[in-house]
């Protein structure tokens, strides 16, 4: 799919071991095609070419890392509600201890991706 097509993800980024986790997982589904990430930053910000961008997706990938879910509140703030929200802490992550390893960034991936899959998938 074309880079417009593609769901964009947002990471809370946050300053724990979670919010690492988060962000990671994000630039790991760029880096495999299947999303393409932009700025929570941008968004809080009001930059309006950051969230223009974010609010023509297709789709759209909010990845928080912890229970306090920033990155799903700073979207509200700014007027988006129509997101997919992937809470790392549902996926067993918390937040000053969960290690950052590349298998835990794959694992995450995974299922970020196939939590999208499910999102997309036609009910009969």
């Amino acid at each position: 799919p074309s880079v417009q097509q593609l769901p964009c993800v947002l990471a809370c980024s946050g300053c724990s071991h979670a919010g690492e986790l988060a962000d990671l997982t994000a630039r790991r589904l760029q880096k495999i095609g299947v999303a393409r990430m932009s700025c929570l930053a941008g968004v809080g910000g009001r930059v309006k070419s950051i969230t223009t961008t974010v609010q023509r997706a297709p789709e759209l990938l909010m990845i928080d890392g912890c229970p306090l879910e920033c990155g799903a509140n700073t979207l509200r703030l700014a007027g988006i509600t129509e997101f997919r929200h992937l809470k790392l802490h549902e996926l067993g992550v918390r937040k000053h201890e969960t290690e950052i390893t590349s298998e835990t960034v794959q694992s995450l991936a995974e299922s970020a991706v196939a939590f999208l899959n499910e999102a997309n998938a036609v009910s009969p």
